[in-house]
């Protein structure tokens, strides 16, 4: 079982560390090509992080056998050292102090390469004492035993005294981080000649480049990370089948759904999903023709606006305030009504937690559908504590009482009285009209009923602000008008409201009002004139 935090690191050398593998791929070229032989960069990138063995074999073929693999060996190590020697040490970006920064928090650190310690001793030459504590290499395994094999990992890993499990191992091939993975240990994948592809207990990243100890720490925990549906923030790495949000350097959003060997068109190129999958969000991606592109999850707010639809949404400012005004807790019974996409369906749900339950009506399939189709992409599955009725809830309401009720439809004051029959006493009606007239219906609809509190009227604007140094200043956009809401809450059986001591304003009641009158408006009320008018 893993601890909750790393052991030791676990280096690569070759093209983790430093960048050695172009001085290999030199010295294979110049040994076949001084024989008068090709030797293509295909065939040398072929051979990155191959056992010493594969490689001297595959050299000796290529100059007709001659000389052995046994010689090929001794002039290819001949020839590095000599490379070693004469050159300073190629670090890679970022990975000389983030080596030293590990070494100063006092994490135990082990090199394990796949080259013989005769090659590598006029590199670690250069190298400062007490860098690692143990330096594992080729001629160290048995036979058959090096690289992609666990053994040189198993072999650091019981040297240092720590649990595979603990360990973070930092490749940048294939072999590489098999090995690491079949030891047990979590992978940082670094981009390389031949770059691992995803698999569980791996993170990948560019390059070392910018990285510091607490990021080591989050990448290591981040590749043992298990996946997770939207409605938990998403889990580990990105994955193929996850809905990313594609943001580029002017604000515009793009949603995609990843998939291996995808990608995704735009007019300054394509941007390749295998260059996302594996990794963490929060990273840029760039396009072909040099467009950068920010890669996150996105979040409920962003999912709901994104998301197919076949009716328009209730949109996240409303939802959030009906969460709060409607006073949705964990545990309640909830009714909703007009399903529509399911934009307020999936905040309800994750209000109301899997001890809750929420019963949403729709009239229409095809909205009912859409709806179903969006709550399982953002939960992972049809959740526990939601029931989804094709139905009409004026005439086929279920007779279970319910705490919260929120309808969202054209007609709301058709279905007050067949609402309230289920709300239990104290429980709190929600309406959400797009007009002043509903509004004005909905409100008078409840007053003529005599078993709500005085309804209340609200509609919520937002207004985005900006700021850059001493220019601080609303946005020129703004928030353009969605809807109103109508909150109420259920009285006691038989009681009724107390009488409002405010009359209302002259002529609101009068001749050309046609719906429901509140019970306290008496007939002097409904034909008193404005004093303009008298």
């Amino acid at each position: 079982m893993p601890n909750d935090t790393l052991s030791a690191v676990l280096w690569d050398l070759d093209g983790t560390l430093v960048d050695t593998e172009p001085r290999w791929m030199e010295a294979e070229t110049e040994i076949v090509t001084a024989r008068g032989h090709q030797w293509s960069e295909e065939q040398a990138r072929s051979l990155v992080s191959a056992p010493m063995t594969t490689v001297c074999a595959a050299l000796s073929e290529a100059v007709g056998g001659d000389p052995t693999p046994e010689g090929v060996a001794d002039l290819l190590v001949a020839t590095v050292r000599r490379y070693h020697r004469e050159r300073e040490v190629p670090w890679t970006p970022g990975a000389y102090p983030l080596l030293q920064e590990v070494r100063a928090a006092g994490i135990p650190c082990a090199l394990v390469t796949g080259s013989p310690r005769t090659v590598m001793s006029p590199l670690l030459d250069h190298f400062e004492d007490g860098l690692f504590d143990v330096v594992i290499t080729f001629d160290e395994m048995p036979e058959g035993r090096a690289k992609p094999a666990p053994d040189p990992y198993l072999m650091a890993a019981s040297r240092l005294g720590v649990d595979p499990a603990d360990c973070l191992v930092i490749e940048d091939s294939v072999s590489g981080a098999r090995a690491g993975n079949e030891a047990g240990a979590r992978v940082l994948a670094l981009a390389g000649v031949a770059t691992a592809p995803p698999a569980p207990d791996r993170v990948r990243r560019a390059n070392l480049d910018g990285v510091h100890l607490a990021d080591l720490v989050k990448l290591w925990h981040l590749a043992g990370q298990q996946a997770a549906p939207m409605s938990a923030g998403g889990g580990g790495v990105l994955r193929a089948g996850e809905r990313v949000t594609l943001t580029d350097s002017k604000g515009r959003r793009h949603s995609i759904v990843l998939s291996e060997g995808g990608v995704f068109h735009t007019t300054k190129g394509m941007v390749r999903h295998d260059d996302l999958i594996g990794g963490p969000q929060g990273v840029v991606v760039t396009s072909a023709g040099g467009m950068d592109f920010l890669a996150m999850r996105p979040i409920l707010s962003e999912f709901t606006v994104t998301m197919p639809r076949e009716a328009a949404i209730i949109y996240p400012k409303e939802s959030a305030q009906i969460l709060m005004m409607a006073d949705i807790f964990p545990g309640a019974r909830v009714l909703e009504a007009g399903v529509g996409s399911g934009g307020l369906t999936i905040p309800l749900l994750r209000a109301i937690g899997p001890q809750g339950r929420l019963t949403s009506y729709e009239r229409r399939p095809e909205f009912a559908e859409v709806a179903r189709c969006n709550v399982i992409t953002f939960y992972g599955q049809e959740p526990g504590s939601w029931q989804l009725t094709l139905a009409d809830l004026a005439t086929e309401i279920s007779p279970e009482p319910v705490d919260r009720a929120v309808l969202d439809m054209l007609a709301p004051w058709e279905c007050v009285q067949a609402v309230g029959d289920v709300l239990v006493p104290g429980g709190v009606l929600c309406c959400y009209v797009a007009t002043t007239t509903q509004m004005g219906r909905v409100m008078d609809t409840l007053r003529a009923e005599g078993g709500w509190t005085e309804p209340s009227a609200t509609e919520t604007t937002i207004r985005d602000w900006h700021a850059e140094g001493l220019s601080i200043r609303p946005s020129h956009g703004s928030t353009g008008h969605t809807g109103f809401l109508v909150i109420a809450r259920r009285l006691a059986p038989g009681v009724v409201a107390p009488m409002r001591k405010r009359r209302p304003a002259p002529g609101a009641y009068g001749p050309d009002y046609h719906g429901p009158r509140p019970r306290n408006i008496t007939e002097h009320d409904q034909w008193r004139v404005a004093k303009e008018e008298r």
